[in-house]
């Protein structure tokens, strides 16, 4: 029998988004206490830390262009390969006409989540010292605490789909399961089909915000009609959420202490894509 489920409003740039969660799922506040510290964010010393988030063009638009193309090739490939479409006229864009049902997409996003950077035609590993010079960190994808190697995420988002994460702090699972303040930063980069009806909404200074206001899951966690790894936040005494502003070519770059999510896609039809991943502090 399914669980009754109770409505949440949300608010991005000002616009009510309802979302529906199960009535018994249970959530936690935390000691009155601010995690991102000095020792436990790598963004501490930048100049924008108190934003939590900043903008960096970081590629040009031959650079841009080869790795649009490249992700575009990936994918095409993986819809060949998986589900036997015609892909003729394929762009990312139009991802929605070629997928259209949510079996035949996750079958694609579950080798589109867990990307490594040998899956890229662009060499992922030479934009890392562009970064280092920017937030002057020597930075890695290898965590230092558990030496496993970050992922890349192709993040594919349909018009109007459950295609998106649920508001949460992504380094809530590590603390979670260890007690450990993991010290990676996040990075965002648009691909296609990115607007201010697509683009990643964020709480700007929320990594600033003591644990004791902020009422989140501690483990899985089920938002409308998917279940989540990420803890999901189901307020910090706000329920607003602002859209980024990044345009191609730049990559958003923001604290793992900062909620964001909920990247709902409201064009009519356009797909988003988005290259997610995190450098660890070496």
């Amino acid at each position: 029998m399914d669980s009754v489920k109770k409505l949440i409003n949300y608010k991005i740039n000002g616009e009510v988004v309802p979302v529906w969660v199960p009535s018994d799922q249970l959530y936690a506040r935390g000691n009155d206490e601010i995690l991102s510290n000095s020792l436990s964010d790598i963004t501490y010393n930048q100049s924008w830390y108190k934003k939590g988030l900043t903008t960096f063009n970081f590629l040009n638009s031959g650079e841009f262009h080869l790795l649009k193309s490249g992700i575009q090739s990936t994918i095409k490939d993986i819809l060949v390969k998986e589900l036997s479409v015609n892909t003729d006229g394929f762009s990312l864009e139009k991802y929605h006409q070629y997928v259209r049902d949510d079996h035949s997409h996750f079958k694609i996003v579950s080798r589109t989540r867990d990307l490594f950077p040998n899956d890229f035609n662009f060499e992922i590993s030479k934009i890392i010292p562009k970064f280092e010079s920017f937030l002057n960190h020597n930075l890695t994808d290898v965590n230092s605490d558990t030496k496993e190697k970050a992922h890349i995420i192709v993040r594919i988002n349909r018009p109007f789909s459950g295609d998106y994460n649920p508001p949460h702090k992504d380094m809530y699972e590590q603390y979670d399961a260890n007690g450990i303040l993991p010290k990676f930063v996040n990075f965002w980069v648009p691909i296609a089909g990115v607007t201010n009806k697509t683009s990643l909404p964020i709480v700007e200074g929320s990594h600033l915000i003591p644990e004791s206001s902020v009422s989140r899951t501690l483990g899985n966690s089920i938002v409308g009609d998917n279940e989540y790894r990420v803890r999901f936040v189901k307020d910090w005494g706000s329920n607003a959420l602002v859209r980024s502003s990044v345009n191609y070519g730049e990559v958003l770059i923001f604290s793992s202490y900062l909620i964001h999510g909920l990247a709902l896609n409201q064009e009519k039809d356009m797909t988003r894509v988005a290259l997610e991943f995190r450098l660890f502090r070496k």
